[in-house]
């Protein structure tokens, strides 16, 4: 007999867990309480127009490569991924831009036209974003933390990244062009966080996309939602729609 799993929430999480268990021979169900899958990714939709709710650009597409993959599928015949370049185009207050990229000579060379004197404290600081992106992606982002103790054994490591710090606060150690500060700061804006008061740890995402690039999906992010739900529902999984749970009840733990 199958084991039974019951996934409560249809954003990216949810979806993503439940379909990796659906493709290793789980019996799902997945509960959602709004009317579509999305979670903080919902569209939106008005006047014949649809909104993202959520994320517009995506900065890690394996990770959507390996769901699809754990369940022996290719993630291109459900959505498609652009590559962009440049990744974002930042204006002042004047209307001068900045296009930032992840190609060093392109992006040094837009540096130099701010700022040459700041081209060697963004290398600097592209090194120590690397080190946070090390640390506290590829390093701490896999492992549970499923009691205080397991916390308190990475804590000499969280505090080496500086968490107390802001992400600007980090950048302006670096940068000293008051404009360059905010271009290389602005990514907790990403999250709906503020950049002067996010801990610096979201600075790892600048090298998370130095290292993986910036991609959009045709259709929106939307698109991926779709996909994922269209790829549970293939994996035999049990969508539940408009089912909000009021409360848990277990038997036999602690």
């Amino acid at each position: 007999m199958k084991k039974r799993v019951i996934v409560i929430g249809g954003g990216f999480g949810g979806l993503a867990v439940a379909c990796r268990l659906a493709a290793h021979g789980f019996e799902v169900e997945l509960f959602e309480k709004r009317d579509r899958l999305g979670g903080r990714a919902y569209v939106y939709e008005k006047n014949g127009f649809k909104f993202d709710g959520g994320p517009a650009v995506i900065t890690a597409p394996y990770l959507f490569d390996d769901i699809f993959k754990s369940a022996g599928k290719r993630r291109e015949d459900y959505f498609e991924l652009i590559p962009l370049n440049p990744f974002y185009r930042v204006f002042d207050e004047e209307g001068k831009t900045f296009n930032y990229t992840n190609d060093l000579n392109s992006i040094s060379d837009e540096i130099a036209r701010w700022s040459p004197k700041d081209q060697q404290g963004y290398i600097r600081f592209l090194e120590s974003a690397q080190a946070i992106y090390q640390e506290g992606f590829i390093e701490l982002a896999h492992q549970p933390f499923l009691k205080i103790s397991d916390l308190l054994k990475i804590a000499p490591d969280l505090v080496s990244l500086k968490p107390f710090q802001s992400v600007y606060g980090h950048v302006a150690q670096f940068i000293q062009n008051e404009f360059l500060r905010r271009v290389f700061s602005f990514h907790p804006l990403l999250v709906g966080g503020n950049p002067f008061e996010t801990t610096n740890i979201y600075s790892l995402i600048h090298y998370l996309e130095f290292e993986w690039g910036v991609y959009y999906a045709m259709g929106g992010t939307g698109a991926i939602v779709e996909a994922l739900g269209r790829l549970f529902e293939e994996l035999g999984g049990e969508l539940h729609l408009n089912a909000p749970i009021s409360e848990l009840q277990t038997q036999g733990r602690l």
